[in-house]
């Protein structure tokens, strides 16, 4: 009986030390090949050349996969996870603010180009309420273009914010804001620094990030088990349709991709993302739908949904193949 002929993927992912095995062949699985590009970033752009440029697999924003769901179209996730963010450390004040803690925030003006309803944006809200307890409705957010949805369901004081991140830091340098928050780097990096917003803070003169404590970031993390999960990987549903196994297939060979990230990290970063472990008491960038990480899911989707971003709220499983 002749063998099963190999399928052929296009691939669409971040250039990260977690995928690197795969754009040099140091993992395989059977009758898998792929081509791959990794020269899309960031997100959200690279999920709009994942959908329009002819990927079998890509990546996409929780949110986005939530509202197609919503419209009637077949979920296209696979819970692979390349860039989670602790979403603590994205927050920055003026040098000489008296703001110290997250708590602090309370009260005040906090702004953003980030929409509270996007990826970013919501991962960030939701972690000052349910990590640290912050009264949302006492804030006055300046995000995004303001309230983007009809359903408003917290009540929360929506205002448009800056058109952009210069925008950003100049209304917080001028005292028109008290804080405001950008993305930041994935993994690690959002625990210790280093990445987006500590480059954004050395172009700024005046400004400091907030929470700057990756014993209280890790503390946080094990008190509730939160590390937001903002983007999952895709795939096509009807190569899924086709191929039943493919998804758990996928699974497996950006697991492995994952298992050899320590081969293509310098050795400062790979301190970092041992320090990272170190401190969390586990590995959290493991993938596939565990308690943990469906736990995370799903407390992002009922905040999108209290938020007034979603009709109703969704099972975690209800965004995949």
């Amino acid at each position: 009986m002749a063998a099963a002929s190999a399928l052929h993927l296009r691939m669409l992912f971040p250039s990260d030390p977690w995928t690197q095995a795969l754009v040099d062949g140091a993992v395989g699985e059977p009758r898998l090949t792929w081509d791959s590009r990794s020269d899309v970033a960031p997100a959200p752009e690279r999920f709009e050349v994942a959908a329009a440029g002819g990927f079998d697999v890509g990546e996409n924003g929780v949110r986005r996969i939530a509202f197609d769901v919503l419209a009637g179209k077949p979920a296209n996730g696979i819970p692979v996870f390349f860039g989670r963010e602790h979403m603590q450390r994205n927050i920055f004040v003026r040098a000489d603010s008296p703001l110290r803690g997250l708590r602090d925030l309370e009260g005040k003006r906090v702004g953003s180009g980030l929409s509270v309803q996007s990826g970013t944006g919501a991962g960030v809200v939701m972690m000052l309420e349910l990590g640290y307890g912050v009264d949302l409705h006492s804030i006055e957010w300046h995000c995004g273009n303001g309230l983007e949805h009809p359903v408003n369901r917290m009540g929360l004081e929506l205002r448009p914010g800056p058109r952009n991140h210069e925008e950003l830091f100049q209304a917080v340098l001028r005292g028109d804001l008290d804080a405001g928050f950008i993305t930041d780097g994935p993994r690690y990096w959002s625990l210790f620094g280093g990445d987006k917003l500590d480059e954004e803070v050395k172009q700024h003169a005046g400004i400091r990030v907030l929470l700057d404590d990756p014993a209280q970031i890790a503390d946080q993390y094990k008190r509730t088990g939160l590390y937001p999960i903002t983007d999952v990987a895709t795939l096509r549903p009807e190569l899924a349709r086709q191929h039943p196994d493919l998804a758990d297939r996928l699974v497996s060979l950006f697991s492995k991709a994952n298992a050899l990230a320590s081969r293509y990290r310098p050795p400062d970063e790979q301190q970092l993302a041992d320090r990272e472990i170190g401190m969390l008491r586990e590995d959290p960038h493991q993938y596939g739908l565990t308690p943990g990480n469906r736990a995370n899911l799903a407390a992002l989707l009922d905040f999108f949904y209290r938020l007034g971003a979603l009709e109703r709220i969704l099972d975690p499983e209800e965004l995949f193949v």
